[in-house]
């Protein structure tokens, strides 16, 4: 969807057009790379076309200045209500940031944890812990997705302190010989700690722009 506006999250902001990119087939969570790309020519008519890198399927959208674009005076008010709901905005985007940051971490663990690279170097005991703790952070995000930002931060925080002695325990050497850790390694190795844990890029889930 193309939206146009000055608010943080795409409801509340002014929808252009809409265009579906399909024909992808099913990949892991974050391995699809779509490159979007907005061109505006001298008439004002926009230009917006989406491609995935892999497969190279491309779709595009061309919405012109006669339809359903906004006018001058609506775009002021638009302008007024995003300086009038900016402190509003802002934490609506850090309580998205934050489920997402939650959602993705549990989606590394889970990964990492079932990765066959690890079997034999965790013990099914803290193999049955760190997975019991992604299913019970799951099933509270399924039934909490309005949490607070802080809900979503303690949640995280929660299943870092299982996540982290398990990884502190393969980093230590109490893997068995010729150990390692996946590819792109197991979620907050790069951070040794529980506070970066969760700052790996991944894909986003909810729409804040």
């Amino acid at each position: 969807q193309v939206f146009e506006g000055e608010r943080a999250m795409t409801k509340d902001n002014n929808v252009l057009g809409k265009f579906q990119l399909e024909g992808i087939p099913p990949m892991p969570r974050g391995v699809p790379q779509i490159d979007v790309t907005f061109d505006i020519d001298a008439n004002g008519i926009l230009n917006v076309s989406a491609l995935e890198k892999s497969t190279g399927k491309e779709q595009k959208i061309t919405i012109k200045n006669d339809k359903g674009r906004m006018s001058a005076d609506e775009i002021e008010r638009l302008v007024q209500e995003a300086e009038r709901y900016k402190a509003e905005d802002e934490a609506n985007k850090a309580r998205v940031e934050a489920k997402n940051g939650l959602e993705n971490y549990v989606f590394q663990v889970k990964n990492s944890i079932n990765d066959e690279k690890l079997a034999g170097k965790v013990s099914e005991a803290d193999k049955k812990k760190v997975l019991d703790a992604v299913t019970s952070t799951t099933q509270w995000m399924d039934t909490n997705q309005m949490a607070e930002k802080e809900e979503f931060e303690e949640k995280q925080k929660a299943l870092e302190t299982i996540v982290l002695p398990v990884l502190q325990h393969l980093s230590s050497g109490g893997a068995a010989p010729g150990g390692g850790f996946p590819a792109g390694g197991f979620p907050g190795a790069a951070a040794g700690s529980a506070e970066g844990a969760g700052g790996e890029e991944g894909p986003k889930i909810e729409e804040i722009d």
